[in-house]
C-alpha cells in the first residue's frame, strides 16, 4: 500500500524523503513548493493522493518557532485536519512526529513512553496538546491505526549541528558546556538513516489501534564526544571552547528505548557518535 510523508520539504521529512527516494521504496513526498511528488497545502481541500486508502500517511509537518499561534496551527489544529482527513479517505495507518520536548528536562532518565509529561517551552506544549487530539481521535471505532513518535535530537537537523557549520563558516569556536566535574552534557541522538529505518519499521507494523515510541538510539552520546566526531568525519575546520553549563541544564536527557528495541535493532555503543557523525556527511552529499 502507498506511504505518503506530509512535509517533505522541512528537516526531519527531508530526511525520510531523501532516504525513501535512494532505497527506491515509491514513498510519496507531499510539499508546498516544486521538487516533490505531491504539491498540495494542507489548508487546501484534501487530496485522494495524499491520503492514499489502505494507506499510511507519515505527517512531519510541524513548527518550533517560539509563536504560540504559529505552533498552535501547524502543531494542533493541522494534525486534527490531517487525522479527519484520513479518516474520510481509508488511510489504514497515520504516523505523527511528536518530541522529546514533551518530557521537560527529564534530568531522571532513561525517561519511558509511561512518564508524566512535563513540557517547559511552547513547543514542547503543543507536541503534548498534539498528542491528546491524537488520542481523544484514537477512540473512535473509524480511526487509523495511530503511532505517536517522540523523536529526541536527531543528528543533522539539531541545533548543534547548525552552529557547528554556521562556526565552520565564520571561523569562530563553539562554545561546549561543561560541568563542574568536567563532563559535558548527555543527550538520546539518533542519526538521519537510523530515523528512516525506525520510520520505516513503524509503517510497515502498524499497531492494534495506538502506540507510543521514544526514537532514539540505545546508546546516548556526551556531546564532546559528537563535536570530536563531527570534527574527524564532516566538519575538519570545527573548533570549540569550554564554558560553564547554564543554571538549570541537566546533566543527562536520556529516552528509554525498550519499547522501540521491541521492534528494531538500532546501531549502538561507545563508538554511536562517530556513526552519528557518517550518517549526517552521507546524508548531505549530493
Amino acid at each position: 500500500m502507498q506511504t505518503v510523508i506530509l512535509g517533505a520539504q522541512g528537516k526531519l521529512g527531508g530526511v525520510l524523503h531523501r532516504h525513501a527516494r535512494r532505497a527506491g521504496l515509491g514513498w510519496l513526498g507531499q510539499g508546498r513548493r516544486e521538487g516533490v511528488d505531491l504539491l498540495w497545502s494542507p489548508d487546501c481541500a484534501p487530496r485522494a493522493e495524499v491520503f492514499p486508502a489502505g494507506g499510511t500517511v507519515i505527517n512531519m509537518i510541524g513548527r518550533a518557532s517560539p509563536d504560540e499561534k504559529a505552533l498552535r496551527h501547524a502543531n494542533i489544529e493541522l494534525t486534527r485536519q490531517i487525522l479527519h482527513h484520513a479518516t474520510a479517505h481509508g488511510v489504514a495507518h497515520v504516523v505523527l512526529a511528536s518530541s522529546a520536548a514533551v518530557y521537560g528536562n527529564a534530568a531522571d532518565g532513561p525517561v519511558a513512553e509511561t512518564a508524566t509529561l512535563s513540557p517547559l517551552i511552547p513547543y514542547g506544549h503543543s507536541k503534548a496538546e498534539m498528542e491528546a487530539v491524537a488520542a481523544d481521535y484514537a477512540q473512535r471505532p473509524d480511526s487509523p491505526a495511530l503511532t505517536i513518535l517522540r523523536i529526541g535530537n536527531v543528528a543533522g537537523s539539531d541545533a548543534l549541528t547548525a552552529i557547528a557549520r554556521q562556526r565552520c563558516t565564520t571561523g569562530e569556536p563553539m562554545d561546549l558546556h561543561r560541568f563542574p566535574d568536567g563532563a559535558a552534557p548527555v543527550r538520546s541522538y539518533i542519526g538521519p538513516r537510523d530515523l528512516f529505518d525506525v520510520v520505516t519499521a513503524v509503517a510497515q507494523t502498524p499497531p492494534a489501534s495506538s502506540r507510543i515510541l521514544n526514537v532514539a538510539a540505545p546508546t546516548p552520546v556526551d556531546l564532546e564526544a559528537v563535536m570530536t566526531a563531527y570534527q574527524t568525519h564532516f566538519l575538519p575546520d570545527l573548533r570549540w571552547q569550554d564554558t560553564p553549563v547554564p543554571n538549570g541544564v541537566p546533566k543527562q536527557v536520556i529516552l528509554s528505548t525498550q519499547a522501540l528495541e521491541r521492534l528494531i535493532h538500532l546501531p549502538s555503543g561507545p563508538d554511536y557518535a562517530a556513526k552519528l557523525a557518517l550518517q549526517v556527511k552521507q546524508d548531505l552529499a549530493p
